[in-house]
């Protein structure tokens, strides 16, 4: 991957984990909803708790590509993609032994 492309993923990431979603009735942001479904799972595995129930909020995420680049994307040849994938790993291999 290359490191604009991992920027831009890092960015969406952090954007989705930052957006404030509906749990139990009120606005959070997803990091604290994960904080609470992974204190219900600790509080079951010490045994303070004989239930587990993993709250989990319907997150929509927003695209903003157009179908002209979806439909680019998904007339890439299979095998094309392979190679190109391949010449990528050959050449961080042959860098990583400089």
């Amino acid at each position: 991957m290359k490191p604009n492309t991992a920027k831009l993923l890092i960015e969406k990431i952090k954007n989705n984990f930052n957006k404030r979603y509906e749990f139990k009735n009120k606005q959070y942001a997803l990091e604290n909803i994960m904080f609470e479904n992974i204190r219900g799972l600790s509080r079951y595995i010490t045994g303070n708790s004989k239930h587990l129930e993993f709250t989990i909020p319907k997150i929509e995420i927003k695209r903003n590509d157009n179908s002209q680049i979806r439909e680019r994307i998904m007339s890439i040849d299979p095998e094309k993609k392979e190679r190109v994938k391949n010449k990528q790993v050959n050449i961080m291999v042959s860098a990583e032994k400089d």
